[in-house]
This record gives structure tokens, sequence and C-alpha cells, in this order.
């Protein structure tokens, strides 16, 4: 949830001291699943961190991608671990002062935090399949999907409104898109409680197609996904090394039911 792939990358910056006043006076704010940030003092069990051991539990539950339920031993596990990595950051602040930020660590953070979003995005999904009898089966194709297979997206402010401009990558189908934003709406729909009123909570990010013409990243392809996962065109560019390393796997539907679309 913190955009690392290994132990080895730069941690995010923690929280600044007004967020934490205002988490811990007001009651305001504070960690979420999609802003997933820790408070790296002398101290691991903070107000601030004990909300984000919560918050860590139930996205680990609800991604559906482990077997463990048992809150008080994932909450100590996480608990311990926020520990060792206070130390981490504490060493990499050392390390981080002695010298101006480089463009690398720079783009490392902007990259963490791209990553992060993805698999916010990844969990949402797989949650989303578990609400439905029609969208269960899609569930192992999801979780091979993985961030990856999820398509990037940058932050942009207007008129004071957060949203992120979602930027599709050159090896995917895209009539994969429509598909997996059905997902999305499921996801969105567990935000209302029975009489249709928004629950308590925090809420998916404002996500929004580019708008610019024939831009698309040239992100990591993901292996081993039906056929019709991938672009075609590009799927053509490939050579026969190239595509026995990309095992793709016979197309799948991409049409959902009509209960589902209700």
């Amino acid at each position: 949830m913190l955009g690392r792939e290994t132990k080895n990358d730069l941690l995010p910056l923690p929280p600044d001291g007004a967020e934490i006043a205002e988490f811990v006076l007001l009651k305001r704010g504070g960690p979420t699943t999609e802003n997933f940030r820790l408070e790296f003092g002398k101290s691991h069990l903070t107000p601030w961190n004990k909300k984000a051991a919560k918050v860590f539990v139930r996205n680990f539950i609800e991604s559906g991608q482990y077997t463990s339920d048992d809150r008080n031993a994932i909450e100590t596990s996480f608990r311990t671990h926020v520990k060792t990595l206070c130390a981490h950051y504490q060493a990499q602040v050392r390390t981080t002062n002695a010298m101006p930020p480089s463009q690398q660590i720079i783009d490392n953070r902007q990259n963490a935090a791209r990553r992060a979003r993805r698999k916010t995005l990844l969990d949402h999904r797989i949650t989303a399949a578990y609400c439905h009898e029609d969208l269960v089966d899609y569930r192992n194709i999801l979780r091979d999907m993985g961030p990856d297979g999820m398509s990037g997206d940058e932050s942009d402010t207007r008129e004071g409104l957060k949203r992120y401009i979602i930027f599709p990558d050159e090896w995917r189908n895209p009539e994969v898109a429509p598909w997996i934003r059905v997902f999305d709406r499921i996801f969105m729909s567990t935000k209302f409680d029975q009489v249709n009123r928004p629950k308590r909570g925090n809420w998916p990010r404002i996500r929004i197609p580019t708008t610019q013409r024939d831009v698309r990243r040239t992100g990591k392809p993901v292996p081993g996904l039906p056929r019709n996962f991938y672009n075609e065109a590009w799927l053509n560019t490939l050579d026969e090394y190239e595509l026995e390393t990309l095992n793709v796997q016979q197309s799948i539907s991409l049409v959902h039911s009509e209960e589902v679309l209700q």
C-alpha cells in the first residue's frame, strides 16, 4: 500500500505536522486506502499509525487475496513491521539530508505513488468481483492482471478539485476498459446503504480518460492473460520469442450479464 516493490525502494513522505494535528485534535483526515501513509516518528504507536493499522487490516481482508482473516494477528504483524519501517525511514532521512534530492529520487517517489494507486484500484475491483455471482469467476483474471494490468493515471487539480487522468497502456486491448470499469461501478455501489444513502468512509478517486488522441503508455505488459486482453496491433509487433514469453491464453468473453449491468 506504500507503493514499494522491494524493501530497498524509498518510503513515501509521512504526513506533515498540520495533517497530524488536524487528525489528532479535530478527528479529521488521517490515513486512507487511497492515501496510505505512515508517521515515522520516535514511536510507531502513534494515533495516526494506529488508524493506519485498522485501514491496512480492512484492506488486507477485503482484497480477497489472502486466506487469513484474523484481524488481531494481522494488526499485530503490521504494527511490528511499522516499527521496522520507522527505523528504515530515519536512515533514509539521514542519507537524503546529506545531499539535495536527485531527479531519480523524485521520479522514484512519483512512480511509487502511481503504483500504489494501481494496487488500490486492483483491490477495489477484486472486492467488486465478490459482490455479484456473475463476477466471481473473474477474480483470478483480475489477480493475474495485477497492478501492472490496471491503467495508469496522473494527478490533475482544477478549480480545487483533484482528479486523475487515465492513460492506457499500448499493449492492452482498448475493449478491456469498458469491461473492467463495470467493476468500478459495482464497487461504487458498495459505498451506499440499502436506502441509497452514502456510507461513511473513503470514496474512490475521480478518474477520467485522457482526451488526447493516440496517447498511450509503454507500460510493462502482463504475461499469461487471455488473447483479447492484448492489443492485436501490438501483438503483431512481437517476434516469436517475445510471443512465447508472453504466454498468451485463450480469449474470454468481455460481455457482462444483464443482471450485472442493471
